[in-house]
């Protein structure tokens, strides 16, 4: 167990505290872009994973957006940028940082990103609810739960905990933890009691996972799609869509949202902080158009996930019904989410992933 705070929940002045040497330890990646601090308005710089999605990030919401605003978009690319955002502040670099609700959280506890607002982003008023987070809204969602094996697997499936059953020792897996794992494990400690200071409950469930169950380790999409489809795995934490292609590929699987509640993914670029005002209205803009109902179906075709603006959710094309989720669905994906403490997720990431290391794998 983690030894604990006076408080359960830090407050921003200790979470600020426990972050300071984690953004001085970055501040020598502020060379990473090599710009000057003061941005011009002809460009817009953001920090983005790369890849696939950042192609389809481009071509759908930015190419026309560069022609438009006669403006040069400037990326870096890369995973875990956030030690950086935080080491620059003060004077940051950059406009815009693709990632998730729970990392813009603890940006957002920091100061380093924005707050959304309805007055600066209008299109933000018509995106669900459950799609929205303080310092960003998803231009789609990511539904996460079970990819189930149905040829191999008989019985109904309907909890995570399912994944703890002995008949499937050997054929159950979980994500790698600098891939979905960390996300993953957190949801399954909560579920089990634990807490973001207490995982405890966690690494028990998770050693238990592994040396009980002999999971294996899926390490990316790629990964994951050939091992449902060689049937070497038989049920797995994973997304939806993934889950969908690997079905197209002959893998006999389908998707499962289980009934103690799933997880989605909520992916944008959040606002970074202290920006020049022309770099900032311009970040406003971009992501106003990531939430416009046209090209959020257009995104979703290219990704096959479901959009988040309420008018494309209700007029997708008759080819896209499959992404249609009821409102009973909508509430399950995310309820896990909704209750995480991310502030002390993010201070005691690196205690919680040395035990991750020490006594789940190499337990």
């Amino acid at each position: 167990m983690i030894k604990k705070p006076s408080s359960l929940h830090l407050d921003r002045r200790q979470f600020l505290n426990r972050m300071a040497a984690a953004g001085a330890g970055a501040a020598a990646m502020s060379a990473l872009g090599g710009l000057p601090a003061e941005a011009a308005a002809s460009e817009l710089r953001v920090l983005f994973a790369g890849g696939t999605w950042q192609k389809w990030f481009y071509d759908t919401f930015c190419k026309a957006f560069e022609e438009s605003n006669g403006i040069k978009m400037i990326w870096k690319t890369g995973l875990g940028f956030e030690p950086l955002v935080i080491a620059q502040r003060r004077r940051p670099q950059w406009d815009l940082i693709h990632q998730n609700q729970n990392t813009s959280s603890q940006l957002g506890a920091l100061d380093a990103v924005i707050e959304w607002q309805e007055e600066n982003i209008p299109n933000l008023k018509d995106v669900h609810p459950a799609f929205r987070y303080p310092y960003l809204a998803g231009k789609i969602h990511t539904p996460y739960g079970l990819a189930v094996n149905t040829k191999r697997i008989k019985r109904p499936i309907t909890k995570w905990a399912d994944l703890w059953d002995p008949e499937f020792a050997g054929k159950v897996a979980f994500p790698k933890w600098v891939w979905m794992g960390q996300e993953v494990f957190h949801a399954i400690n909560q579920l089990n009691g634990g807490t973001p200071d207490n995982v405890d409950p966690g690494i028990a469930k998770m050693k238990e996972l592994y040396q009980t169950n002999k999971a294996q380790t899926i390490n990316n999409v790629e990964h994951t799609h050939q091992m449902l489809v060689e049937e070497e795995v038989w049920i797995c934490p994973h997304f939806g869509a993934r889950t969908e292609k690997a079905a197209k590929a002959g893998a006999p699987v389908e998707f499962v949202i289980p009934e103690e509640g799933g997880l989605s993914f909520i992916y944008n670029t959040s606002i970074i902080n202290n920006r020049p005002k022309d770099s900032m209205e311009l970040a406003h803009k971009l992501v106003n158009a990531t939430l416009d109902p046209d090209s959020q179906i257009a995104f979703s075709r290219l990704t096959g996930y479901p959009p988040t603006n309420r008018k494309a959710m209700a007029n997708l094309p008759a080819d896209m019904k499959n992404l249609e989720l009821s409102d009973a669905d909508l509430e399950k994906l995310g309820k896990i989410q909704r209750s995480f403490d991310y502030m002390a997720m993010f201070a005691y990431r690196d205690q919680i992933k040395s035990r991750w290391d020490k006594e789940v794998i190499g337990g």
